[in-house]
């Protein structure tokens, strides 16, 4: 089995990653732990909790498996994330064992160059390929590479490449829920304290509140169609299987059984 981690910012690029990982053969692990692959036992939160915030919920990575891949998708706090993989790595030497490592991250305001230097520059400790260019991939051992959402191109975030995908099967909630959201002044914006792309993701909650009443944006993700067969040819979703299918593949040299 070979070995791979994606770090991520957040829940909603979690589930992005998850769905378009089953595009490309993969399983989700059911939670069992007696079922887990022994190879990412380490990173079984500990709980509870006895020291800072008690409330803070610990992050177990997501697990997924395709027969031949074991990978794990985790989840940092965001600027934190560098620091807190980094940590966990080497807590327990799992820099040196893994086939493939990779960064999706979002561009936000950001050019998504300068994103993707400032995970090089802090991964090079423990990777020293890590790439300086979004939507690059190194083939040393183990691969790494970065994908700076939402097309390594412009700037934004994970919610573009949510709605850019979703007008291939929701056009017209999404139309319905553009008409709401944009119905919101300034001075209703600013009371809100919505911040420069709050406006994406409450056109995604509008619709997810009509598939799905009372959910979640990452439920929604889950549970219906934004990701899928129908939506996988959409250019940036497209994007970032062909990035997920290049690093997960090509394991000639990689570490592991």
């Amino acid at each position: 089995m070979k070995y791979a981690m994606l770090a991520v910012e957040g829940p909603t690029d979690q589930a992005v990653v998850g769905q378009s990982l089953k595009l490309l053969g993969f399983k989700r692990f059911g939670g069992q732990s007696d079922e887990l692959d022994g190879f990412w036992t380490p990173l079984i939160p500990r709980y509870p909790s006895q020291t800072g915030n008690l409330y803070e919920r610990l992050p177990m990575p997501s697990i997924f498996e395709d027969g031949v891949t074991s990978l794990a998708i985790y989840t940092g706090g965001g600027s934190d994330l560098i620091r807190q993989v980094s940590a966990l790595l080497l807590n327990h030497d799992l820099h040196e064992k893994l086939a493939a490592f990779g960064v999706i991250a979002d561009a936000d305001k950001q050019a998504p160059s300068d994103v993707a230097r400032k995970y090089q520059q802090g991964f090079r400790p423990l990777f020293p390929d890590f790439p300086t260019t979004p939507g690059e991939l190194t083939n040393g051992a183990p691969k790494t590479g970065i994908f700076v959402l939402p097309d390594n191109n412009q700037q934004g975030v994970v919610e573009h490449l949510i709605i850019e995908a979703g007008e291939a099967v929701y056009g017209t909630l999404l139309q319905r829920a553009r008409a709401y959201v944009d119905g919101f002044d300034e001075a209703e914006r600013r009371a809100a304290k919505w911040k420069p792309f709050s406006p994406e993701k409450a056109v995604i909650a509008a619709v997810a509140s009509l598939l799905k009443p009372g959910s979640t944006n990452t439920v929604t993700l889950t549970d219906n169609l934004w990701i899928s067969e129908q939506t996988k040819a959409r250019s940036m979703l497209a994007g970032l299987i062909d990035f997920l299918e290049g690093l997960l593949g090509g394991w000639e040299n990689a570490p592991g059984g």
